[in-house]
């Protein structure tokens, strides 16, 4: 017949696995306290959130002590409250552990790791008030939005003045908000880094300030934003740049016997422009010829160069001269004046426009002076790098885009290509004498090609060779010369490196092997060999 198991066996078994369990706990992370509350078969149940951690620390206290004293004798020396009869069944299996809050005092945990549980943090069960999270609660309502007192919109913009050569300011002003406002400034109608008219503004007083000069550009157009950063309110702002009050004309003059121009400023200022120059010279007068004719046109302008009178580009104009037998004609097609000389003299011709006048000094000669010398400018074929060069007697100024003017020895071509050559013969003053029809053009390269140009009033010149070219210039006796130093083109020979893949020979490509297509894709060639050799090498 079967025999139950001795009761003392029973319990040191039942003790052995709780410590077990215990030690299992701690390792997987389970609080010990938990473990040794489940053993406490007969706790009641908590009720109450702060009845739980007592009866566990009263549970766990007891079982602490039965596990010391039982470790200590290895003997049953008290009897077993936390067990049924002796022969029960529970008393065969070991306790489970089921989940308990976890305690609050420190004393109950055996282990130095503790186990946080949702009952430790739980508020007490007598605070039943319930608050709604900060970030869940909304957020105050503003109470005075923000507002101007004067409507806008991008169409109909509320208009503003200010005045070239003169400070402005003005400051913007909005109503309403909660709080301070700040103001932004959006420029819809111009960059700032553009801008020629100093345009600022501070976001914190809504100053818009500018110190304008220019009229060129029209109006500038802003979007003012007022918020006080949480509700905005936007206004769109015009300001109109008018012109100073007109101090004179300013005009261009132009000459039926010259190809040199002259811009004559509102103060009287005459500025000399010849053809491939590289700036403006001032001189005191305006040469010309008996029966030549000069034509201009006046603008009224302020102090900065902005015209004061609106409508027509080129408005009426008017002009006088302190000599009688002068022909002054207007000529509405061209909207210019075209005055003619009929006698030798130094006469004074005025232009007036817009309520203002400006003067300046023409002098008449009975026939062209003699030639003294030819003013050259040269200029590269594309004409848009800014490189410039001029040549006067046998010293040759190189005038960069960028830097300082320097003297050379030649000026740089290559084979193939072309430059302008604008010239001038001057007289012993440096007045112009005829045109550049008047001038003959020759060079000591047989293969170089020359050619007039009657739209650009200039001569281009073609170098088919490379090597030293000397261009000269003359105008009967009176000679100059340009030197140049033409450079061959770019050698076309390319070097492949041979492998099975990759050929020395370029396939036809319809175009010419020798130019500068053939050269690329040789490049090609011998990338795609050594890329085939790398490969190979890795591989082999």
């Amino acid at each position: 017949m079967n025999q139950s198991c001795k009761y003392t066996f029973r319990r040191s078994a039942a003790i052995g696995a709780a410590i077990a369990i215990v030690t299992a706990s701690s390792a997987f992370g389970i609080g010990a306290s938990a473990a040794s509350a489940a053993t406490d078969e007969t706790a009641a149940p908590s009720t109450t959130a702060t009845s739980a951690p007592q009866n566990a620390t009263t549970a766990t206290t007891a079982t602490t002590a039965l596990d010391t004293t039982a470790d200590d004798t290895g003997t049953d020396t008290a009897p077993d409250t936390a067990q049924p009869a002796p022969d029960g069944e529970t008393a065969d299996q070991a306790p489970v552990p089921a989940p308990a809050p976890a305690p609050t005092d420190e004393t109950a945990a055996p282990d130095n790791t503790p186990t946080p549980t949702p009952a430790a943090t739980a508020p007490p069960a007598a605070d039943t008030t319930t608050t709604t999270p900060a970030a869940e609660q909304p957020g105050p309502e503003a109470s005075t939005p923000v507002t101007w007192a004067e409507p806008s919109s991008k169409d109909a913009p509320i208009v503003l003045t200010a005045t070239a050569g003169q400070p402005f300011s003005h400051t913007f002003t909005a109503q309403g908000g909660d709080g301070p406002l700040e103001y932004l400034f959006n420029p819809l109608n111009f960059f700032p880094n553009n801008d020629l008219n100093g345009w600022s503004w501070n976001e914190q007083t809504g100053v818009l300030s500018a110190n304008p000069l220019s009229t060129i550009d029209g109006p500038a157009l802003f979007e003012v934003t007022a918020t006080d950063l949480h509700q905005t309110a936007v206004q769109y702002v015009q300001v109109d740049i008018e012109p100073g009050a007109p101090v004179g004309v300013t005009f261009g003059v132009d000459s039926s016997d010259s190809d040199v121009s002259w811009q004559v400023d509102a103060d009287g200022t005459i500025r000399e422009y010849a053809p491939g120059g590289t700036g403006d010279t001032v001189v005191s007068e305006v040469p010309a010829t008996v029966g030549s004719s000069m034509t201009l046109a006046g603008l009224a302008v302020d102090a900065l160069g902005n015209r004061t009178t609106p409508g027509d580009e080129y408005p009426r104009s008017t002009v006088t001269s302190t000599t009688a037998s002068d022909g002054v004609v207007w000529d509405p097609d061209w909207s210019a004046n075209t005055v003619t000389f009929s006698e030798p003299g130094t006469r004074t011709l005025t232009v007036s426009e817009g309520g203002v006048s400006t003067s300046f000094t023409v002098r008449v000669s009975e026939a062209p002076a003699p030639v003294a010398g030819i003013t050259i400018g040269v200029l590269p074929a594309d004409g848009t790098s800014g490189d410039r060069w001029g040549v006067e007697g046998d010293v040759i100024t190189y005038y960069p885009a960028d830097g300082d003017a320097q003297q050379v020895d030649a000026i740089p071509a290559r084979q193939g290509a072309r430059v302008q050559i604008r010239a001038l013969a001057v007289d012993a003053d440096g007045q112009p004498v005829g045109d550049h029809t008047d001038l003959a053009f020759t060079s000591d390269v047989a293969s170089d090609r020359i050619e007039y140009d009657p739209d650009a009033a200039a001569t281009w010149v073609t170098f088919e060779h490379a090597s030293p070219h000397t261009i000269t210039v003359a105008s009967g006796d009176v000679t100059s010369t340009i030197r140049f130093e033409v450079q061959p083109t770019a050698t076309t020979t390319v070097t492949t490196t041979h492998t099975p893949t990759a050929s020395g020979t370029l396939a036809y490509t319809g175009a010419d092997e020798s130019g500068p297509l053939a050269w690329a894709l040789g490049l090609l060639a011998s990338g795609a060999g050594l890329l085939v050799w790398r490969l190979r090498r890795r591989l082999g």
